[in-house]
């Protein structure tokens, strides 16, 4: 899967600028005394809560890791193979039936099977929770497994829930030969501040990045992104906006719990560090992340890149004292583990029913309004007795009535939501017991 675009699925306009460059920052005694500080000149620690810190400028609502992207060192089992290449051909099938059939079962997840792989992995699984793309079983200089976690998924399970379950589906795929090594991780607090983005100037961050974009939603500012493309970047924009794009209207909820008043402005600071920064910072594993998110988080806030307030008189950037917003944010205090939440979530695609019974209406309600009908019963009747004679007129050229072009469809969908479907799967398990029995006869036989 190639890189998200800034802010994942939000639109945006990009102006780029160059940001000034600062060197390393001295220690934060510029910072507004007692700003983000615990009582009697505590240090912060790793595992206190983030609300046992009395932050001036700031009210941070939630803090955690967003993206999360593991790959797993091993080599897929000749079983296994043989099932993803058979399922790979169902996909690829002109059948709808057939493409109804390529999905796989591990655990409790029912993956789809998608008909193209990606780069160097041949087969890509897919569900609700996780994007998995798999290599063959000779591969040797790439991972058995490199999944990318659904940010909902990940909020919702918790990271030591999902690390351990994908502990167990991977080694249904193969044989792991050393724990998951992490390839991306994004850690993010999202806070409530009377500070504008649109008050602040490109030129009071100083940032090791060389390049700051600033982003807008039809005409209203949203945010910055420095760095994107490096081994480490970081966005800095307005929440709320986004989720108007990305329907994420869960955190509201979530936001509610910490003390949201449902009104304020809710902005994200968020960074994406690589793997090459996170084995800098030791930081490869799963458990190593967690125990290192607070040294990750101040480097991030205090020696790459600094919201500032510039000084008239002096023009060494690297003295100028960080902004008090930014001065609350570095001293965010990061516990050493990442819980679940109380928003409900499930493994599948399958639609809500505001989705099926709102959206879904769309064509019976054109239908009434083409007809002039005016009783949704009649009209329901009309509806489906209209689709009938137009399909199966149709057949003489498709080769297919009302009754299988509907089965068609919905078992195609099934497939897309992550759900079985009636005689599918029987199907699908007589296609596998063939394609195996076929590959043992060619191995007892030596082709």
């Amino acid at each position: 899967m190639g890189r998200p675009q800034p802010y994942e699925d939000e639109t945006m306009h990009d102006s780029a600028s160059t940001a000034p460059t600062g060197s390393e920052p001295r220690p934060p005694g510029a910072q507004p005394q007692g700003a983000g500080r615990e009582p009697d000149g505590a240090s912060p620690c790793n595992t206190a809560p983030s609300n046992c810190i009395p932050p001036e400028n700031v009210t941070v609502l939630r803090q955690g890791i967003d993206s999360l992207y593991l790959s797993y060192p091993g080599r897929a089992s000749l079983e296994v193979e043989t099932k993803l290449i058979a399922l790979k051909d169902l996909a690829q099938a002109e059948n709808p039936l057939k493409q109804a059939q390529a999905s796989l079962q591990l655990g409790s997840h029912l993956f789809r099977v998608h008909g193209k792989g990606a780069g160097y992995y041949p087969y890509i699984l897919s569900d609700n929770a996780y994007y998995l793309k798999i290599s063959r079983p000779w591969a040797k200089q790439i991972p058995l497994v490199y999944v990318q976690i659904a940010s909902h998924w990940l909020t919702a399970k918790g990271v030591e829930y999902v690390a351990q379950e994908l502990d167990t589906l991977v080694a249904l795929l193969g044989t792991v030969e050393d724990e998951a090594q992490v390839s991306r991780a994004d850690i993010y607090v999202d806070f409530v501040s009377q500070m504008p983005l649109n008050s602040l100037s490109v030129g009071q961050f100083v940032s090791r990045a060389r390049r700051i974009s600033t982003h807008t939603m039809g005409r209203r500012f949203t945010g910055y992104s420095i760095g994107l493309g490096g081994d480490i970047s970081a966005r800095l924009y307005d929440k709320t906006e986004e989720i108007k794009e990305s329907g994420k209207t869960y955190l509201y909820d979530l936001w509610r719990e910490t003390g949201w008043n449902g009104a304020d402005i809710v902005y994200r600071l968020e960074f994406q560090f690589e793997r090459k920064t996170l084995t800098e910072h030791e930081a490869k594993t799963v458990p190593a992340l967690l125990a290192k998110m607070g040294p990750l988080w101040r480097y991030a806030t205090l020696h790459w890149l600094k919201l500032t307030i510039p000084s008239l008189t002096d023009t060494t950037q690297s003295r100028w004292p960080l902004h008090p917003v930014w001065a609350d944010l570095a001293n965010v205090v990061w516990l050493d583990s990442q819980p679940g939440t109380s928003q409900p979530v499930r493994p599948d695609r399958a639609p809500s029913d505001y989705y099926l019974f709102a959206n879904g209406l769309s064509g019976l309600t054109s239908y009434m309004a083409r007809e002039g009908l005016t009783d949704p019963d009649t009209a329901a009747d009309a509806y489906f007795d209209a689709a009938r004679r137009f399909h199966n007129t149709q057949a003489h050229y498709t080769g297919i009535d009302f009754k299988g072009y509907v089965r068609e469809k919905a078992a195609l969908k099934a497939r897309d939501y992550n759900l079985t479907y009636p005689d599918i799967q029987e199907a699908r398990d007589e296609h596998l017991t063939e394609a195996m029995a076929k590959a043992y006869r060619k191995a007892k036989d030596g082709e």
